[in-house]
């Protein structure tokens, strides 16, 4: 039912730490709860795989038991966004919700850089496609095609003269 080889590694752990006289329990113990996460994970991944899209839902209401995984986005550019991905107890992984905060830190770290009139954060600035998104984790690989169908409204400028701005004045930097 466990992962074997994280169950495998906690049993061990708790073998010796049986036999020592000051043993660390706290290992023993983030080594079984992280066997018990991985099956959990496993499942969750299996229900996101059999639907083909990306999840999407609200968590506001939603009692998170333990720690959310992160996944890595990285953008055709080269920019990668790190950020959790806030999950409800036996429902896929919620990375709907996670690729937007991405967009949002995505867009936040542009305004800094550029700071041409810009906001800290501005829906004007223009988001590239998604390259890759990985959960860290467990390794999975998303569906690049799926985030990217599934983000392109959210990626878009709301104001498309502002944005080319923005994008000249990057490049002009660039060339200094």
């Amino acid at each position: 039912m466990l992962n074997q080889t994280l169950s495998a590694q906690a049993h061990n752990a708790y073998d010796a730490a049986v036999i020592n006289p000051c043993p660390d329990w706290r290992a023993v113990a983030e080594l079984f709860r992280a066997a018990m996460q991985a099956r959990r994970v496993k499942r969750a991944r299996l229900k996101t795989a059999a639907t083909g899209e990306i999840a999407d839902y609200n968590v506001d209401r939603v009692k998170l038991l333990c720690r959310s995984p992160r996944i890595a986005v990285r953008f055709m550019d080269g920019g990668a966004v790190f950020t959790h991905v806030p999950s409800a107890p036996g429902k896929p992984l919620n990375v709907g919700r996670a690729l937007r905060v991405a967009i949002a830190m995505y867009r936040s770290r542009k305004g800094m850089q550029c700071q041409a009139g810009f906001r800290a954060f501005d829906r004007a600035i223009p988001v590239p496609e998604i390259f890759q998104v990985r959960c860290l984790e467990t390794d999975e690989l998303f569906d690049v095609d799926a985030c990217n169908r599934h983000t392109a409204m959210e990626r878009q400028s709301n104001d498309p003269g502002c944005a080319a701005a923005m994008l000249a004045g990057v490049a002009s930097e660039r060339t200094r």
